[in-house]
């Protein structure tokens, strides 16, 4: 059995946090969860988008939400599934600021991509 090392367990946490509590705030605010998530005004003020968002919001709660609930179990083996998981998600996040030109964003949420699926793929959590 790996030993504890808590270091292992700042960057899920803090992943299973932001989306747990990021994703609820399209319901407040979706013009604004937009902006945040780097799309541009056009974007961030059509309503479809805003209800598009909403359901976006919903499911990146319910991934955070089970992290948390993986973690807390104890089952690091699933909080690194779920953050290697989390490779598609972020890689499809960068690739839609890319295509919005917002070209700033698109290279943050690519390497945030490649963090999170290589820290899930590698098991580090677990201390594999």
């Amino acid at each position: 059995m790996a030993s504890f090392k808590p270091w292992r367990h700042i960057p899920p946490l803090l992943i299973a946090t932001g989306q747990a509590i990021g994703g609820i705030m399209p319901f407040w605010d979706p013009a604004a969860a937009i902006r945040a998530f780097g799309l541009p005004e056009q974007i961030a003020t059509a309503h479809p988008a805003q209800l598009s968002f909403m359901i976006y919001g919903s499911r990146a709660t319910i991934i955070g939400v089970a992290m948390w609930i993986s973690y807390l179990r104890g089952r690091l083996r699933t909080v690194d599934l779920l953050m290697a998981l989390n490779f598609y998600g972020s890689a499809t996040d960068a690739y839609t600021c890319w295509l919005e030109g917002e070209i700033g964003k698109a290279w943050f949420r690519g390497l945030l991509a490649i963090f999170l699926g290589g820290w899930g793929l590698l098991g580090v959590t677990a201390g594999a």
